[in-house]
């Protein structure tokens, strides 16, 4: 509601909107929510997993059959979102998601600004270094900024201590 608002308010941010994503903790147990194509990522044992799916139109026409899912992160629709906040009626269709987490376990909650600049291989190679999460994200943003930075990049890094 308040971003529409504020587009209500100022013409210049007529028809803005936003992607989000979070995560919630709750000793083992994980919750992740999104909305558009913000990112959350599980680093564990040594592999980098996307626990968002990317509401987009590309992703979309994967889901139907109409392109292959190797060509969802090219594909010239790639940006156009199908949910995002502030747009539309102002019914979102939150994905949310829970899981366990384990031990040592690294979740790293981001922008595009980040995934269209490094690749997943490149985050999953900044992860293993162990560095403290002040260290790792400031690594993610200047290795984005370094590839061209197109976008803003926002990077949150998550470290868990699961007692066994």
């Amino acid at each position: 509601a308040a971003v529409i608002e504020e587009g209500r308010a100022d013409p210049s941010l007529t028809g803005m909107g936003t992607t989000l994503c979070g995560a919630f903790s709750a000793g083992s147990d994980l919750f992740v929510a999104s909305v558009g194509d913000s990112r959350v990522y599980l680093f564990r044992r040594g592999r980098l997993l996307q626990l968002t799916r990317d509401q987009t139109y590309s992703q979309l026409l994967a889901d139907i059959g109409q392109i292959p899912q190797h060509e969802v992160s090219t594909h010239h629709l790639r940006h156009v979102l199908t949910e995002a906040i502030g747009v539309g009626s102002g019914k979102i269709d939150v994905k949310v998601r829970h899981l366990p987490l384990l031990n040592e376990d690294v979740l790293l909650l981001c922008t595009d600004g980040l995934t269209e600049m490094v690749d997943e291989e490149e985050i999953a190679g900044v992860l293993m270094r162990g560095q403290s999460a002040q260290d790792a994200c400031q690594a993610l943003v200047d290795l984005a900024l370094e590839h061209g930075g197109k976008d803003n990049v926002t990077v949150l890094l998550g470290k868990y201590e699961i007692p066994v």
